[in-house]
């Protein structure tokens, strides 16, 4: 429930803090547009071919909202469950596993290259947590 209460935002930001991020932030800025006038045109919002329509990116608080209401699709909770719990959390006496505030703050994504604690993490740092092969936007 508290991931799903999370708040979605497009554009996704930031788009890397490290200087060894730019380049690549600049070169998938390209894939960004296209996966968002692609979720536009999917959910009736925009029609790209309607010169009098509204901008595309007024239509990023309708969106938002649209994809907000959507929520999280199961396999996406139980991942993220998968990922947390493994990082240093308990389990009951039933075995059950559960996930603690100090298993989220020791994940490698809060820290920095010297093993420092930061206090926010960006698209890459949540990249490299869940497995680039794991991000889906069906």
């Amino acid at each position: 429930d508290a991931l799903e209460a999370l708040p979605f935002q497009w554009p996704l930001k930031p788009y890397g803090r490290d200087k060894s991020s730019d380049k690549t932030a600049v070169i998938n800025k390209g894939a960004e547009t296209y996966l968002y006038m692609d979720q536009l045109e999917s959910r009736g919002l925009y029609d790209r071919r309607n010169p009098t329509g509204p901008l595309p990116t007024s239509l990023r608080p309708q969106l938002n909202g649209i994809l907000q209401k959507e929520g999280l699709k199961g396999v996406t909770v139980d991942r993220m469950f998968e990922i947390l719990s493994s990082n240093g959390s308990g389990s009951d006496s039933d075995g059950d596993r559960y996930v603690t505030n100090e298993s989220i703050e020791n994940l490698p994504m809060f820290r920095d290259e010297d093993g420092l604690r930061k206090d926010s993490a960006d698209y890459f740092d949540f990249v490299r947590l869940l497995g680039s092969d794991s991000i889906s936007w069906d």
